[in-house]
Parts: C-alpha cells; sequence; structure tokens
C-alpha cells in the first residue's frame, strides 16, 4: 500500500463504521431517543388532565410527543388500577386524587386542564 492509498482507506473504514451504526440505531430502545415529558409540557404540547391522564393541549403536537403521551398514559392507569385495588377503591377515585397532585406540582407556564375541559396556562 502507499502513502497516497493510505488516506483513501481510512475514509473506507470510517464510512463503513458510520453506515454500520446508523444500521443498529433502530434497535436502540426509544427511551434513547424520545423527547421527554418536560420537554412536551415546557413546549406547549402535552397538558395534565383532571383524571390523571395527559392530554393534548398543541393540535400541531409532534408525533414525538403524542407517542409518549400514549405511552405514559397507558403506564399511569396500570399504576392507578394497581393503586386502587391495593386501596379497596375506584380507579376513578385514584384519578382524581392523582390529576389534583400532579396539576398542583406543574411548574408555571405548563398547562392543565381546568373542571370545564378548558386548557389554562399555570
Amino acid at each position: 500500500m502507499t502513502s497516497s492509498d493510505r488516506p483513501m482507506t481510512i475514509a473506507r473504514r470510517t464510512m463503513l463504521g458510520l453506515m454500520a451504526g446508523a444500521m443498529l440505531l433502530p434497535l436502540l430502545p426509544m427511551e434513547a431517543w424520545a423527547q421527554s415529558l418536560d420537554d412536551a409540557r415546557d413546549q406547549g404540547y402535552l397538558g395534565e388532565r383532571p383524571d390523571g391522564l395527559l392530554g393534548q393541549v398543541d393540535p400541531g403536537a409532534p408525533t414525538w410527543a403524542l407517542s409518549l403521551m400514549e405511552r405514559i398514559n397507558t403506564e399511569r392507569k396500570l399504576k392507578y388500577a394497581e393503586l386502587a385495588a391495593a386501596n379497596g377503591t375506584s380507579v376513578q377515585a385514584v384519578q382524581v386524587v392523582a390529576g389534583e397532585k400532579i396539576i398542583a406540582n406543574l411548574k408555571p407556564g405548563n398547562w392543565y386542564m381546568d373542571a370545564n375541559g378548558r386548557w389554562m396556562q399555570k
């Protein structure tokens, strides 16, 4: 190999390494690249509802925010059902208490739904 071939070999190796890495990206867990709930709230895409679930505030919210909302709502519903069973109460009662606590702890500027179904900014 001549010295003029060396830069081409290094460039090829680098390119092959980048291509291999790019092919592995879809195998990473979604959490590795998903935006956070704080990001979605801070950008006004999602807000908290009085039933302890997330809602879509911005009709133009990006797909990542909507996917995040669906995943978190699924997790919350499971947790609420566990808490209701453990405490001998209804899921609805647990959701109301959770909603009150979550809304009370929101940062200024975040959105929440009031009892009349209107989105309000804290």
